[in-house]
């Protein structure tokens, strides 16, 4: 199973399956929606064989005019003993890769996700950083002085 983020607002179930059936037989892809239909920009999809996963992580993705980012979904029992913290004040440039580089050195990073206005495609100023462990969460957590991308960010533990 995938997880993949970054879809353009006008991406259909349909366009997403045609496109991941270069890489093996799809059983099941469905778009994440609100209640009133739109789409949330993220995805879920399997496939019938583990083998096409590694194909599609093989390379980059465009689709429908964006670059999307599919990852190995985490099974939601796994993500719950994973470590997600709440990251504010962050700067308009920082992204995905920059926050994943900047926390690699606290831990390994699972997931780092910027999130986006709908609209205008800008940084709402805040993300989510998921660990493998929180083996040193107490070095970031409430800390100051934390600076990413030229702009202190702050961390707190999120509440499941």
């Amino acid at each position: 199973k995938m997880f993949i983020g970054g879809l353009n607002w006008d991406t259909t179930d349909d366009g997403l399956r045609k496109y991941f059936s270069e890489f093996g037989k799809v059983d099941a892809c469905t778009i994440m929606r609100d209640p009133d239909g739109r789409s949330r920009g993220f995805a879920f999809l399997t496939f019938e064989e583990s083998v096409s996963v590694n194909a599609v992580l093989a390379r980059d993705h465009i689709l429908d005019g964006k670059s999307i980012d599919p990852k190995r979904a985490i099974p939601r029992e796994e993500h719950l003993r994973n470590t997600r913290y709440f990251v504010g004040g962050l700067a308009p440039t920082t992204n995905a890769d920059s926050m994943r580089e900047f926390f690699s050195t606290f831990g390994k990073v699972v997931d780092a996700t910027v999130m986006v206005d709908r609209d205008s495609g800008r940084s709402k100023g805040f993300g989510f950083v998921t660990f493998e462990d929180a083996t040193n969460s107490d070095q970031f957590i409430g800390k100051l002085g934390l600076v990413l991308d030229d702009k202190q960010a702050s961390v707190f533990a999120t509440r499941r």
